[in-house]
C-alpha cells in the first residue's frame, strides 16, 4: 500500500511540475483551458519490434480534441517518470514502456508499448513424457448484441459467474449477432452462431463446448444476475467432470506493423481418436455505447460499455471447428502434433492489440460427424503458454 501511495504522490508532482514549468499549453492552452472530456494517451501501435526503426506515434486526446501539441508525454524511468521528448518512440531494447500524458495539470492514464524480438517461441514441456492429466479448460460461446435488450441479464450472470472457482477453468468467446448499432459484429462471429445453432432470434444464449443446439442456456423473464450464474455454474461443473484427452501449448506473435499474427501450438494426444484444432482470436475492453437494456436497475451494478471476449476472426469457417489435427483423421495416444496459423490484421477490426488474445480449441467427434471441444486455452499476443497438468 505504501509503494501505492508513493507512486501516487509521485505523479501528482509530476503534473504539477509541467504545469508549472511551463510545458507548452500545460498551463496556458491555446483554446484557454475549455476542452471538456477524459484526457487519454493513445499509441500508434502497441507491440514494436527491437529493431530502432518500427516504432509508436503518441497521440493525446482531451476529450474528442488532439491536444498533442500542447500536452506533455512522460516516461517511466525505473521508479520515476521522466519527460518524454517528442511524439515517436522506437528501441532496440525488447521490454515493456510506460508512458501518460499531462495537459493544463490533467493526467491521463499510464499506457505500454512492448517492444518485441520477433518471433514467440513455444516454451518448454515441464512433463514431456506425460500425456494424460492435462489441465481441462472448457469454452463457454456467448450469443450477444447491443442491440439485444435482454442481453445485459446474461452479461450481469456472466460478471457474477467470473466470482467462482469455475469460472478459473473456462474460457469465453462473444460472438455479436445481427442487430441494429453493433460494430463488434463480424462475418466470423455470424458464422460462429450460425453453425452452432444460435439464431439471432435466440440471443442472448450461452454454449458450452460447441454441443448441440439443444444445450443451449437463455435467459428467463423471471432471472436474476445470481440465478443466471447459478445455471452457468452449475453447467460448467458438469463439463468439467470429463478429462481433457489433449493438452495444448501455444505461443503467439505479432506486431501493427508486420500487419499479422502468427499462431503456433502444439498438442499432446492422450486418447486415440478423431481431433480438429482452430484458432479464434477475442478482444477485450472495447468501449462501446448503446447497449439496449430491459433491466435499467442493472446498470447500478453492471458495466454494459466495455465489452470482452468480443470475437474477431477464426482461423476457419467451414467448419468452424477447424482442420484435422496432424492433417490426420485419426490421431494415436502419445503423438504430439503442431498448428500452425497466420492472421491478417488487415482482414478483422481490432481496437487495441495490446487487449487482444487467441483461443487454440481442440475439438474431439464424439459421434456421427460432431466435434465438441475437448480442450482449449488461451494466449496473448507476444506470450505464450505451456502445457498444464492437473
Amino acid at each position: 500500500m505504501k509503494k501505492y501511495w508513493n507512486l501516487l504522490a509521485c505523479l501528482f508532482i509530476l503534473a504539477f511540475t509541467a504545469a508549472c514549468t511551463g510545458n507548452p499549453g500545460t498551463d496556458d492552452p491555446a483554446d484557454g483551458g475549455n476542452v471538456e472530456g477524459t484526457l487519454t494517451l493513445k499509441a500508434s501501435a502497441a507491440y514494436i519490434e527491437n529493431n530502432g526503426t518500427d516504432a509508436a506515434v503518441f497521440t493525446v486526446l482531451k476529450g474528442g480534441k488532439d491536444v498533442t501539441d500542447q500536452a506533455a508525454i512522460y516516461q517511466k524511468k525505473g521508479s520515476s517518470f521522466e519527460q518524454f521528448s517528442g511524439t515517436t518512440f522506437a528501441s532496440t531494447t525488447a521490454g515493456e514502456y510506460s508512458f501518460f500524458a499531462s495537459y493544463n495539470s490533467e493526467m491521463s492514464a499510464t499506457i505500454s508499448v512492448v517492444v518485441v524480438t520477433g518471433i514467440q517461441e513455444l516454451p518448454a514441456d515441464p512433463q514431456p513424457t506425460k500425456f494424460d492429466g492435462f489441465k481441462h479448460r472448457i469454452l463457454a460461446l456467448q450469443g450477444t448484441s447491443l442491440g439485444c435488450t435482454y442481453c445485459p441479464m446474461m452479461i450481469a450472470g456472466l460478471t457474477e459467474y467470473e466470482k467462482t472457482e469455475e469460472y478459473k477453468s473456462t474460457v469465453v468467446a462473444a460472438a455479436h449477432g445481427v442487430m441494429s448499432g453493433d460494430d463488434m459484429l463480424s462475418t466470423y462471429s455470424n458464422t460462429v452462431l450460425k453453425e452452432t445453432g444460435i439464431s439471432n432470434s435466440g440471443i442472448p444464449a450461452l454454449l458450452f463446448n460447441l454441443q448441440s443446439s439443444s444445450e443451449i442456456m437463455g435467459v428467463f423473464g423471471s432471472d436474476s444476475p445470481a440465478s443466471v450464474c447459478g445455471r452457468i455454474q452449475s453447467e460448467a461443473q458438469e463439463q468439467l467432470k470429463t478429462a481433457a484427452n489433449t493438452g495444448i501449448s501455444a505461443a503467439v506473435s505479432g506486431t501493427e506493423a508486420s500487419g499479422s499474427l502468427s499462431v503456433t501450438a502444439s498438442v499432446k494426444v492422450g486418447q486415440t481418436g478423431k481431433y480438429r484444432v482452430c484458432a479464434w482470436v477475442v478482444e477485450d475492453n472495447i468501449y462501446a455505447e448503446g447497449q439496449m437494456n430491459g433491466y435499467p436497475t442493472l446498470e447500478e451494478t453492471y458495466d454494459f460499455t466495455h465489452h470482452s471476449n468480443v470475437l474477431r476472426c477464426i482461423s476457419s469457417t467451414s467448419p468452424i471447428t477447424g482442420s484435422n489435427l496432424g492433417g490426420k483423421e485419426e490421431c494415436q495416444a502419445g503423438e504430439t502434433q503442431m498448428f500452425v496459423h497466420e492472421f491478417d490484421l488487415n482482414s478483422m477490426d481490432i481496437e487495441n492489440l495490446a487487449n487482444v488474445r487467441v483461443l487454440i480449441i481442440v475439438s474431439k467427434n464424439e459421434s456421427g460427424s460432431r466435434y465438441t471441444v475437448d480442450n482449449v486455452i488461451s494466449c496473448g499476443v507476444n506470450k505464450s503458454v505451456a502445457f498444464e497438468y492437473e
